[in-house]
């Protein structure tokens, strides 16, 4: 064991995600997660959800009976399909619901679809929900088993790696491949107001990723001709990381939200971040109606600041340490 480094632990980790996926929340979630639990000492491998083939060649590892399975999803089909599955392997499972959309998705589903899905919940031994509104929108049947957790797990910041001077007008939005409900051409629109307004020297960094098709081309095509605007695709982490770091506002104007990891990963790197109202926000978050003048507002002279009411203060890693030491212990 090299000098330095973390104890072998006796539990391991699966983790059930697009391993080589669409960047963007989940993605950053369950690889700082994994950098975390490595850096313990635990063994963590995956399973390749997004690729039925390397899924398919992991089947051998899924055995252990110290293994937790963590099961990260947007999408509650797949925790329903993968049920039978989850209910006859050892150890301990837990699935992750990521989705501000559970709300939504729950709705949709009436009553026929919510049975199947309650008695597919029962197959898992843990529900981890990123947001209260998850938790209150679960049966309650269920409610014994669910955690509500913050997808962010902090990583160590380098020593080494000089953090980049922050511009006092500089903004930057994230959009997965410029869907609606990320609201990209209204954080365009906010950033026009405030450079006509108090900050002519503004500018816009739109973080683009997630899948490069019609949707993203019309707000590609639709900034193009602004020179204070710059778009760029799947940006990888470090550069998102120092794109935060310079900024001295993250906009976050969407329809609806879990608990996202780029509003943390802002926070985090001492940016100020102003979101919309429109869901639950962490502790320091600035918030403001979702238009454009009141967005405007808010990042020229600050808007309500949000109590976090809603969300987590535990992370995933607490959650995955408490499981993992029940494992352990087990005999």
């Amino acid at each position: 064991m090299a000098s330095g480094s973390a104890p072998r632990r006796s539990a391991r980790v699966l983790q059930w995600a697009q391993e080589h996926g669409e960047v963007g929340g989940v993605h950053a979630s369950h690889r700082q997660l994994t950098q975390a639990l490595r850096a313990q000492g635990y063994a963590v491998d995956y399973v390749d959800t997004g690729a039925a083939a390397r899924a398919a060649r992991s089947v051998p590892s899924w055995w252990g009976r110290r293994t937790l399975h963590l099961f990260h999803i947007t999408r509650l089909w797949r925790a329903v399909v993968l049920a039978p599955v989850f209910a006859v392997l050892p150890g301990r499972s837990a699935v992750v619901l990521h989705s501000g959309s559970t709300l939504r998705q729950v709705q949709r589903l009436g009553r026929p679809g919510g049975a199947v899905l309650r008695l597919a919940l029962h197959a898992y031994d843990e529900i981890w929900a990123v947001n209260d509104e998850i938790r209150q929108v679960l049966p309650d049947s269920l409610r014994d088993r669910v955690r509500v957790v913050t997808p962010f797990v902090p990583t160590p910041t380098d020593p080494a790696v000089v953090a980049p001077r922050r511009d006092p007008h500089a903004v930057c939005v994230a959009t997965n491949a410029g869907l609606a409900h990320y609201r990209a051409e209204l954080a365009v629109e906010a950033v026009g107001l405030v450079r006509a307004a108090e900050w002519p020297d503004a500018t816009l960094r739109v973080l683009a990723y997630g899948h490069d098709g019609e949707q993203l081309g019309r707000l590609r095509a639709a900034v193009a001709p602004l020179e204070w605007v710059t778009l760029t695709f799947d940006a990888p982490a470090e550069e998102v990381r120092a794109v935060l770091a310079s900024s001295a506002v993250f906009l976050r104007p969407t329809d609806w939200d879990g608990d996202s990891v780029i509003v943390r990963e802002a926070l985090d790197a001492g940016a100020r971040v102003v979101a919309s109202d429109t869901a639950p926000r962490p502790l320091g978050v600035e918030l403001a109606p979702l238009e454009p003048v009141a967005l405007a507002a808010a990042v020229t002279r600050g808007g309500r600041p949000s109590d976090g009411a809603g969300l987590a203060a535990d992370t995933l890693l607490v959650a995955a340490d408490a499981a993992l030491s029940a494992l352990e212990t087990s005999g």
